[in-house]
């Protein structure tokens, strides 16, 4: 039988939710953000030519649906995260030279690197995303056999490879 490589163990928190969700809509909503600013900036700035010319109900709703526009996308990942934050499930992981193995409760996962998306590192957490849609998440503070560093060198050989900025290293 293969030896594990690294060993790590990650249990749910709010904490976790919250970095993953914003993590996540930051990423995938981009585009998004920036085009309902740029609206938003256009309703805006005709809200406020308009205030003189139209009606100011006309005025207030450009003002308004402007604002909105621009605030909104930044908070779109509150929904999904008060649905799942006081959700505790704690899964191990196990990384061999060619997979990773994921096990909770209930299922038991193998992802061959070469089938994985990407890897997001923060400063508290590895993003490992098997699709867009779905990631396995590995606490730092979790790894039991290994170290980050060394989980860090095995993944970046393996799939694409991004570092995010977050909180202050520890």
């Amino acid at each position: 039988m293969e030896d594990i490589i690294i060993k790590a163990k990650t249990t749910t928190s709010p904490k976790l939710y919250l970095d993953f969700f914003k993590s996540y809509y930051k990423e995938k909503t981009k585009t998004l953000r920036f085009i309902t600013t740029v609206i938003g900036i256009c309703m805006i700035i005709t809200g406020l030519w308009s205030y003189q010319r139209l009606s100011i109900i006309t005025s207030a709703v450009l003002l308004g649906g402007g604002a909105m526009l621009i605030i909104y996308p930044h908070f779109v990942y509150k929904r999904p995260y008060n649905s799942v934050k006081n959700n505790q499930i704690t899964t191990r992981f196990e990384f061999y030279s060619d997979r990773m193995v994921e096990i909770n409760a209930s299922t038991r996962e193998e992802y061959a690197y070469s089938s994985l998306l990407k890897v997001y590192e923060t400063s508290d957490y590895f993003y490992i995303y098997h699709t867009p849609e779905n990631a396995s998440v590995v606490d730092k503070g979790g790894i039991t056999k290994g170290s980050p560093e060394e989980l860090k060198a095995l993944l970046s050989g393996k799939v694409e490879y991004l570092v995010k900025k977050g909180r202050k290293e520890r």
